[in-house]
């Protein structure tokens, strides 16, 4: 077996290093890794695959490479406002794209080209499975944000505001307002979270 799947395996193992941004912008000690959340989605999107009766091999491997890119990039954040991010929504999608190619290259080619057909549908979300894995990749970072929120660290809202923004499936939609009635059970947080919810 070709040693550059090895060096593959490596450089993708420096994602359980790298922290998540945002949790780290909002003063959350000790967050979660980009592998953990990466984790996360793929169980999410196998058990809601499944319940939606979708392509359940695809979602799960888009879910385990929608952010393989970030072991070049870092975690690139999306904020409410674009013009909160440090790198707009243009630039992040060319930084991402450059990383696709480097990561890429060091697997053989039909993988390759698996790999990069699987990252690009999720970015463009034009295909139902595409869809259900980036609402699930919103949902999964509210559930974590509700986690966090017992700690009494940083202000979260603005994760639910993205959330609320961008999921779509209906039935993610309702997931996502049960996870949002809980967060507003914390004491602390305001009794509503947006009025895009």
């Amino acid at each position: 077996m070709d040693e550059k799947l090895l060096a593959f395996a490596q450089k993708v193992m420096e994602l359980k290093e790298i922290k998540r941004t945002g949790w780290l912008l909002k003063g959350i000690s000790a967050p979660e890794s980009v592998a953990d959340h990466s984790f996360m989605l793929a169980i999410m999107a196998y058990v809601y695959s499944r319940e939606l009766g979708l392509d359940t091999d695809k979602c799960i491997r888009m879910a385990l490479v929608h952010d393989i890119c970030e072991v070049y990039t870092g975690d690139i954040t999306t904020r409410f406002r674009e013009e909160d991010q440090d790198v707009g929504n243009p630039e992040k999608r060319r930084k991402e794209r450059e990383a696709l190619e480097k990561i890429v290259s060091f697997l053989p080619k039909e993988i390759a080209r698996e790999l990069k057909a699987l990252w690009e549908e999720f970015d463009k979300c034009d295909t139902k499975e595409a869809r259900l894995v980036k609402d699930l990749d919103r949902l999964e970072m509210c559930i974590q944000a509700l986690s966090y929120a017992g700690r009494k660290e940083g202000e979260l809202q603005e994760f639910f505001d993205v959330a609320g923004r961008d999921i779509k499936t209906p039935e993610i939609r309702k997931l996502f307002g049960k996870v949002c009635s809980e967060f507003r059970k914390i004491k602390g947080f305001p009794e509503k979270i947006s009025d895009v919810i």
